[in-house]
């Protein structure tokens, strides 16, 4: 497996292609593997140089106790380009790995050259989702949380450290009902970030104000399911971002790769290509709606 130790972390990381550097970031309790599982690897790396990895806590990546917010995940990454010797990147990022995106962007100008930001919504955004309790699909989770032995009240949906640590506090009953629901990694994943600061410290602002959102000068696709829960924040990074250009995934909510995951490769491929100059049509930002299939 490869690794490349940062600070004293290990990372685990992928690399397929040749080209231009593009860089894949997967979101809190995910890993690495769902880029090739969807098949968005294969299709980018017949141009580009594409690397992905586990983020700190995540995957095959170590586990530190603490320094997970947005500005810290920025870092690892700047200095996993500087280890493995990549050039300026185009970052893409789902959910929490969108906000670790910008905020590199932020925090590194020099080291992005565009972003696909894969339906993320920000810590200092949240007063712009007021509609997130009534989605479906968090009264479906919830039931689903039930039925797995959790408790979650209708206001908690941006508070990831109590699901983390209800599942980490689960009596046996309870956890045979989660295992049974959603299999024991799933469970092991929660508890392995229950015993790290990433459930807070992924809900900060850390830095990552709406001053900060709004200066990202990078080419930047909005990219959302078209049943997000998060489209007000997909509304204001199109209506505050200079070079943002905002596309739909049909069929999809929040894990639009999951939901609907040729309409989100064709999306992304097509997008980056043009965004990189690779096709034209990248000089008009616009909506689009596309099912398509690979």
């Amino acid at each position: 497996m490869p690794r490349v130790t940062i600070g004293g972390i290990r990372f685990y990381y992928q690399q397929s292609g040749q080209g231009p550097d593009v860089v894949l970031i997967h979101g809190i309790t995910g890993n690495m593997a769902i880029w090739p599982l969807i098949d968005l690897v294969r299709h980018l790396s017949t141009d580009f140089r594409v690397t992905y990895y586990d983020m700190r806590g995540h995957g095959y990546s170590d586990t530190p106790p603490t320094n997970y917010t947005s500005a810290d995940m920025a870092h690892d990454l700047r200095r996993l380009q500087e280890a493995l010797g990549l050039g300026p990147s185009y970052l893409i990022g789902h959910s929490f790995g969108g906000v670790v995106a910008v905020h590199a962007a932020v925090l590194y100008p020099e080291a992005v050259r565009g972003l696909v930001l894969s339906d993320p919504y920000f810590p200092a955004l949240r007063h712009l989702e007021r509609n997130v309790p009534q989605w479906p699909g968090w009264q479906a989770y919830k039931e689903r949380s039930a039925r797995c032995g959790l408790e979650i009240p209708d206001d908690a949906w941006f508070d990831v450290n109590l699901i983390l640590q209800q599942a980490a506090q689960l009596p046996p009953a309870r956890k045979a009902m989660f295992e049974k629901e959603l299999g024991a990694p799933a469970l092991q994943r929660l508890v392995r970030l229950a015993a790290t600061t990433c459930g807070t410290d992924s809900q900060a602002v850390a830095g990552l104000t709406e001053d900060k959102i709004r200066s990202v000068q990078q080419p930047v696709l909005a990219l959302y399911g078209e049943r997000s829960p998060f489209l007000a924040t997909c509304r204001y990074l199109e209506e505050n971002l200079p070079n943002c250009r905002v596309a739909f995934v049909p069929q999809a909510e929040h894990l639009a790769h999951e939901e609907n995951p040729a309409g989100y490769v064709e999306q992304v491929t097509k997008h980056l290509r043009q965004m990189a100059g690779l096709e034209p049509g990248w000089q008009q930002p616009q909506r689009e709606l596309v099912g398509g299939g690979v």
